[in-house]
């Protein structure tokens, strides 16, 4: 949820924040391990679609600064169908900026040693907030993006987990105008939902 002065945060951020910020990875996210996130993976049925969710949003629950806005929350999600055991790997972003309303159309990431442009699995927009109109200033906006990647390259990010490692596994959200937020995801993240779903599996089957 986005707390109440995240926008205004957003909008400091984004001109104080070093050009580098979104290069590496928070001290205390570059901190935990895959065990970490693994014992607080959250496991919850959805009736809807018939599948097992599993997350890693309580893993690490603080904001921090991307190039080009705020996470507010950055967490992995596996929606494994319990009938055919197909499991759909997801990255979710819930992100803020100053300016006006970007539709993001397109997801840039390295795999295998090459680069990947996908469609976005789901992009909620959230209600913006502008001054009144006798005032000046920007709007603030909310988004909440993900998508899908590969199992095997799920295992790939995960096989790059160095304890201590600042270096994320880098997403790039693009608009239409060809703007774009780019931000990162922590190995141990990835290697800890892994390790939770092969658990589950384990249990399951």
């Amino acid at each position: 949820m986005f707390r109440n002065m995240l926008l205004a945060a957003a909008a400091s951020l984004a001109l104080s924040a070093p050009a580098t910020a979104h290069a590496e990875l928070p001290n205390a996210l570059a901190a935990l391990s895959p065990a970490d996130f693994a014992g607080v993976v959250r496991v919850d049925d959805d009736p809807q679609s018939g599948a097992v969710v599993l997350s890693t949003r309580e893993g690490y629950t603080r904001s921090r600064s991307i190039k080009g806005a705020l996470a507010d929350d950055i967490h992995l999600r596996a929606a494994i169908d319990r009938r055919t055991g197909e499991t759909s790997w997801q990255v979710w972003h819930d992100l803020a900026y100053v300016g006006g309303q970007r539709d993001f159309h397109a997801v840039r990431y390295d795999a295998g040693g090459a680069p990947r442009r996908i469609a976005p699995l789901h992009v909620e927009h959230r209600p913006d907030r502008c001054p009144a109109t006798d005032q000046v200033g920007a709007c603030g906006q909310a988004v909440r993006v993900a998508f899908e990647v590969p199992e095997q390259t799920i295992r790939e990010i995960a096989r790059t987990y160095r304890s201590g490692a600042r270096t994320p596994w880098q997403v790039r959200f693009e608009d239409a105008r060809g703007r774009a937020m780019t931000g990162g995801v922590a190995p141990a993240e990835v290697a800890g939902l892994l390790q939770a779903v092969e658990a589950w599996r384990n249990t399951a089957g």
